[in-house]
């Protein structure tokens, strides 16, 4: 039985209004876990480019927003940010009291989505990334002044099985937020690694799947311990080893710094579009 805690998913109809990279994301997610099935999904889009792609995977697709809206449970926006205006003022005379609206869209604030929704409107952000397609995600959720607990236990319920779930504050959403795009970080970071590999005479192929393993074990080994990074740091670095002769390297090029003016840059450009 279906509790506050642990909701039924089974019969809940949700709606993506747009479908771009992180919606697809969010539904790949769900059907390589058996979450959520095709058929509970619908999703619209401007143009058929997105549609279609879903479509393949059994969803229902329509190009008219409010027949979304209508027709499901739960309604996540999922458009462009830029757009949020005119996608409100299309939707507020469908969005009614048994509506869950969430919001995966950057920089757009709590107060600015109760303010073009009907009053008492429900909503919650919702920031995620696309890794969340492998159920490795990482998403912040911020509860809107209207949600109840039933509807942050559902929300938890959908995004738990595609990767880690946090509450925040809106004020803290930008920075939740600029976990999406550290994605681009790692990646960097990875193919950097890779890189190095293949100066020094490794294939490939061979050097980028064990670049993205060490990655991804050093991600699972801090959260399954709770060890500091530095402690996890510390402990593979000999005295006078090879190791620590690759931190100094590391530190000499500034990459630490370069790191964290990254997330800086990202969250004081979303907080200047916000």
């Amino acid at each position: 039985m279906a509790t506050a805690s642990c909701p039924d998913l089974s019969q809940i109809r949700i709606g993506f209004v747009g479908v771009g990279n992180m919606a697809q994301a969010i539904i790949d997610g769900w059907m390589k876990g058996d979450v959520i099935k095709p058929g509970q999904l619908m999703a619209s889009a401007p143009s058929d480019r997105n549609l279609k792609i879903v479509k393949e995977k059994g969803i229902q697709t329509t190009h008219n927003n409010c027949e979304v809206v209508r027709s499901c449970d739960v309604v996540i926006l999922a458009c462009k940010p830029y757009h949020i205006a005119q996608v409100s003022e299309e939707i507020r005379s469908e969005v009614t009291g048994s509506k869950l609206v969430l919001s995966l869209l950057a920089a757009v604030t709590i107060p600015k989505l109760e303010a073009g929704l009907p009053s008492g409107t429900r909503v919650l952000r919702a920031m995620p990334n696309v890794a969340s397609a492998v159920q490795e995600g990482c998403t912040m959720l911020v509860r809107g002044s209207n949600v109840t607990e039933a509807d942050v236990a559902l929300t938890k319920a959908l995004f738990s099985p595609i990767g880690l779930v946090e509450e925040g504050t809106d004020a803290l959403c930008n920075v939740g937020g600029a976990y999406g795009g550290a994605i681009a970080y790692m990646a960097i970071v990875l193919e950097s690694m890779s890189d190095g590999a293949v100066k020094m005479g490794m294939q490939r192929h061979m050097a980028t799947r064990m670049a993205a393993q060490i990655m991804m074990g050093t991600g699972k080994m801090q959260l399954e311990t709770g060890l500091h990074p530095g402690q996890i740091k510390d402990s593979v670095c000999s005295p006078n080893g090879t190791t620590i002769r690759g931190v100094h390297a590391m530190e000499q090029g500034g990459v630490r710094g370069a790191l964290m003016e990254a997330m800086e840059v990202s969250v004081k450009r979303a907080e200047e579009i916000s």
